[in-house]
């Protein structure tokens, strides 16, 4: 997906020594966040570090806390180094002995002196990588991992992308940062099982509605992969997924296969005494004939001549 020059960089430490400024706090991680109670050894310091769509807040606390957090725009992958805790995501016990998910709905959680950490991913911004419509159709059905093999996985993505946050210079660098975002999205979908609805898989999301459109409207000019996906508003891996996923082939043979449909309509249609295949085909973006030729035999079973004298 091209870089967005607007994303914003953050690396803050901050600390809190009672419930109003450890609320303070928490919702700088997720805005509708919310404390129930503490006790009076209760301390929180925190570090957010990260961009727009995905940020690794690491927390330390003493003493007993028991939050309450609203779950919107974003899921988390959360993990406990030390200390005791239980939680709830939308109203169900989760295993707090390995990495859990945090999807959109409420989650709750009481803690006692615990070292842990929240992977936050903005749901936009998944969704662009994946190529899935996770922002209202999106579905969590796991809470845990699938596989002990993708916890193992998971893990140590998390570990080498917390790695590269911790240095200042990787940090700052766009391609490298986004690397990193993109490994910890793609582990994160698969280790969790993330999908879309099933409806609106099996129609195409908006994003690839989008895509096909603009193919149409621009059928005739050139057309990179980068330029359907910023068309599309997805990541090129997301619109290959999109693309995959319910034509069965690329963006690229999609819009191929288009323009040799465009190029047989102008072939029919064409005098045979006035036209020549070489001005159809290159007026559809095929400058090299003989292989425009054979993938036009391939298609429709004759080669473009044959099509144009008929």
């Amino acid at each position: 997906m091209p870089l967005d020059p607007e994303l914003h960089v953050v690396d803050v430490t901050r600390e809190a020594h009672d419930p109003g400024a450890a609320a303070v706090l928490l919702r700088e991680v997720a805005a509708g966040a919310s404390i129930r109670e503490t006790d009076g050894a209760f301390s929180l310091r925190q570090r957010i570090v990260g961009d727009e769509r995905l940020k690794v807040s690491r927390f330390r606390t003493t003493g007993f806390l028991h939050s309450h957090i609203d779950v919107r725009g974003y899921v988390g992958v959360a993990r406990l180094d030390d200390g005791g805790l239980r939680a709830e995501s939308n109203g169900s016990r989760v295993d707090v002995d390995a990495p859990f998910l945090l999807s959109p709905g409420t989650a709750e959680t009481w803690s006692s002196s615990v070292n842990a950490e929240v992977v936050g991913m903005g749901l936009p911004a998944l969704g662009a990588f994946t190529g899935l419509d996770l922002d209202a159709r999106g579905r969590f059905p796991h809470s845990g991992a699938l596989t002990p093999e993708l916890q193992r996985h998971w893990e140590s993505t998390i570990t080498h992308v917390g790695r590269i946050f911790d240095d200042e210079t990787l940090l700052h660098n766009d391609l490298i940062r986004q690397a990193a975002v993109d490994a910890v999205f793609a582990a994160t979908v698969s280790t969790f099982g993330i999908h879309a609805d099933v409806e609106e898989t099996s129609v195409g999301s908006r994003g690839l509605r989008r895509a096909v459109a603009f193919v149409d409207d621009n059928l005739g000019e050139a057309l990179s992969v980068a330029d359907i996906a910023a068309a599309s508003r997805l990541s090129v891996r997301g619109l290959q997924s999109a693309f995959q996923r319910t034509f069965g082939v690329t963006p690229a043979t999609y819009v191929r296969t288009e323009r040799l449909h465009a190029v047989r309509q102008d072939l029919v249609r064409a005098d045979a005494d006035a036209t020549t295949v070489a001005e159809v085909a290159r007026r559809w973006g095929f400058a090299h004939l003989p292989r425009f030729a054979q993938h036009y035999r391939s298609a429709f079973g004759e080669l473009p001549h044959e099509t144009l004298r008929r």
